[in-house]
């Protein structure tokens, strides 16, 4: 079974990036940054 995809609401999303970063090898983007409200509203992960 592979999972593609999952979706997180945190409180703290540098905080949720750097835990996956660090303890699952994961690869981060720069995020989804939103004109319209001006808040980073999606960080995406790659665990390789």
């Amino acid at each position: 079974m592979k999972i593609d995809h999952i979706a997180m609401y945190v409180n703290d999303p540098d905080a949720a990036r750097d835990f996956f970063v660090r303890y699952f090898d994961g690869k981060s983007n720069d995020g989804y940054y939103n004109e319209k409200t001006g808040s980073v509203v999606d960080i995406c992960l790659r665990v390789c």
